[in-house]
């Protein structure tokens, strides 16, 4: 890893925050985190200001509200100071706070408990004159090196010195609000992936337990690396393991009509991050679920750190060799599967961060691995677990006289090791002819005509989709853009602003078709296909937004061109599935709520063109009536879509 602090704040067009959450929870002090860094380790992250920073937003909404107060306490500060700190106490809880009505102050408040809402305090701001004299309180330091002595752990982390700290400035799109309240079911017909009964939430379930309820239903199915439900609440009742169970809380808290998200991934990282946190394999899983709910929370630059203080983690502990599944899963061939999966799904987030963000090099595609290969997910689910295959028996399986049967899952990893190879050729090789990239091109052809016959289909005979093999056709469709796009020729600055998930690259324009082109639009074609799935989008995983949003780009290009190759009623009909998609995904995911609004703002600017070439007459070669035809077909859409002003 090779990139500066400095480089990545600016890809994302923010700055550093300090805001953090005041909470009545252990100090912060007693914590070490990603976030805290000492002012002594100048060799590796001295250009970073020190601060700790929640993944939450300075602006209110519907979905995704908070209250914060920052704090960022000196090894020097005064102590009979923080011990005043310690004693201001807000004269209402979030819950009542929210709804304008009295609190009594009692922990929990008599109201919370009636209705069994999760009581949390946060001190109010009312009144702050500034921060007190030779406070660091708040402080943003004026120049790089200048922050605040703060503890952190495992400095070196093994990935170079370069890993900015803290969290970018809470993004724009908070300001919007949600397209409508959401309160998700836990339960629904999708049993077959679940192992658990299609049954009613129970009303009397606290805040705590329905969250991770969200999580196994609607979370799990899309990242399943630990245990299925069942046998998870019979370990949970065996061994504490608080800190993964927060991370959990924190992902679920996304699927509930809850504005307790900020706190609970507050908690969730000082639980994992806490000097007391074990360091064992559970660890690693705990790390990589917070990682991807801040992830999909906008939180690109924070994700990536945890995601990779995970994987030195799973390689200090071995979790690389073949043998580690067996030697800690105390003869269980569930929990076996499950430490498999543990590292696969890390192999799989980082390919798919390096991929969607271009901002990391996926370094696990180097790292050196012997782990056997995932089962089926119902064979996970019920226990009976066949004896695994090796990654070698799928390299060879067309030259092989054995018959092999692969997991969907297996095919996701195909899927993502391409996408490594891409990343690897850019890397060794920037500046590729157009040989190359079709050489590329050929590891995508070829996932695709061996896949067998009964992975052709998303959707089973029960109607359930088989995830696994979506997110494989996903990412086959994504690596398929990133890899043509610089070659197509189609002047893409059109989309300039749609950097949510990746950085905009300029593109040289040129003709209005080549292969790239066409196999880039035919990619971006194949993922509406994916929106339009009778499955409800929440099901799927986060990163879908991005590859969404890669799709959007292209659909805009295409349209503010008028390619004549495409017909321009099917065009917007992409664009409306596009853009429907990350509405939909806006209701659980702040991610997708950014990349609506970088998408609206190109599609406003793209329809005003239009209208100022009409009204100059740059359409004279068309009647009046087509003209008009036209115009007419694209308000239409964009008010359909809400996409106007």
């Amino acid at each position: 890893m090779s990139w500066s602090a400095s480089s990545s704040t600016s890809a994302a067009g923010t700055s550093v925050s300090t805001a953090a959450i005041g909470s009545n929870s252990a100090s912060a002090s007693s914590i070490s985190s990603p976030l805290e860094t000492p002012a002594s380790s100048t060799h590796h992250l001295s250009s970073a200001p020190c601060s700790e920073a929640s993944p939450t937003s300075s602006q209110p909404s519907e979905r995704h509200s908070s209250t914060s107060s920052s704090f960022n306490t000196s090894a020097n500060a005064d102590a009979a100071e923080q011990n005043k700190e310690r004693i201001i106490v807000p004269s209402a809880c979030v819950q009542c706070r929210s709804k304008h009505l009295k609190c009594d102050g009692l922990t929990p408040c008599s109201r919370c408990s009636a209705n069994s809402f999760e009581c949390i305090f946060v001190r109010s701001r009312r009144g702050f004159k500034g921060p007190r004299k030779n406070a660091t309180q708040g402080k943003i330091p004026a120049a790089p090196g200048a922050g605040a002595s703060c503890p952190m752990i495992n400095p070196n982390a093994g990935r170079g010195p370069h890993i900015p700290t803290g969290l970018v400035t809470p993004p724009e799109h908070r300001l919007q609000t949600l397209p409508q309240p959401v309160n998700l079911p836990a339960f629904d017909t999708n049993r077959g992936l679940t192992s658990y009964e299609n049954k009613q939430l129970l009303s009397g379930l606290d805040l705590r337990e329905r969250c991770l309820e969200a999580f196994f239903f609607h979370f799990h199915p899309a990242h399943p690396f630990l245990l299925p439900r069942a046998e998870f609440i019979a370990l949970r009742k065996e061994k504490s393991m608080d800190f993964l169970l927060a991370a959990m809380r924190y992902v679920g808290s996304f699927y509930t009509l809850s504005d307790n998200s900020m706190a609970l991934g507050m908690e969730a990282e000082r639980a994992i991050y806490h000097a007391d946190c074990p360091k064992d394999a559970f660890r690693v899983q705990a790390m990589l679920i917070l990682a991807i709910g801040l992830d999909g929370y906008t939180y690109q630059e924070k994700a990536l750190q945890i995601l990779l203080d995970a994987e030195d983690l799973a390689m200090e502990l071995g979790m690389n060799r073949r043998n580690f599944a067996f030697l800690n899963s105390n003869g269980s061939p569930i929990m076996e599967e499950s430490w498999r999966r543990t590292w696969w799904e890390l192999y799989l987030v980082d390919g798919l961060v390096a991929g969607v963000h271009q901002k990391s090099d996926f370094r696990m595609k180097d790292m050196p691995a012997d782990v056997l290969l995932p089962c089926e997910e119902k064979e996970y689910v019920t226990g009976f677990i066949p004896q695994p295959n090796k990654i070698e028996d799928f390299d060879d399986e067309s030259f092989d006289t054995r018959e092999f049967t692969f997991s969907s899952y297996t095919y996701r990893i195909a899927a993502i090791r391409n996408l490594g190879k891409v990343i690897a050729a850019r890397m060794l090789q920037p500046e590729q002819d157009s040989e190359s990239i079709l050489r590329l091109d050929a590891y995508l052809v070829n996932w695709r005509l061996h896949l067998p016959g009964n992975k052709k289909s998303f959707i089973n005979n029960e109607g359930q989709l088989d995830e696994m093999l979506f997110q494989a056709h996903m990412i086959t469709e994504a690596t398929t853009v990133v890899l043509h796009r610089e070659f197509s020729e189609l002047d893409s600055s059109v989309a300039k602003d749609v950097t949510s998930c990746a950085p905009y690259k300029s593109i040289a324009p040129g003709e209005s078709y080549n292969i790239h082109a066409a196999k880039m639009v035919q990619a971006a074609q194949d993922i509406s296909k994916l929106i339009s799935l009778p499955v409800p989008l929440i099901k799927h995983t986060h990163f879908f937004t991005c590859v969404t949003t890669l799709g959007s780009i292209v659909h805009l290009t295409c349209w503010s061109t008028l390619m004549p190759y495409m017909q321009d009623d099917d065009l917007k009909q992409q664009l409306r599935l596009c853009t429907g998609a990350l509405k939909t995904l806006w209701q659980v995911w702040p991610s997708a709520g950014k990349a609506f609004g970088q998408v609206k703002g190109v599609a406003q600017e793209i329809f005003a063109a239009k209208k100022l070439a009409v009204e100059s007459g740059y359409w004279a070669s068309f009647s009046q009536d087509e003209v008009a035809r036209v115009m007419s077909d694209d308000q239409n859409i964009m008010t359909e879509l809400e996409l106007l002003k």
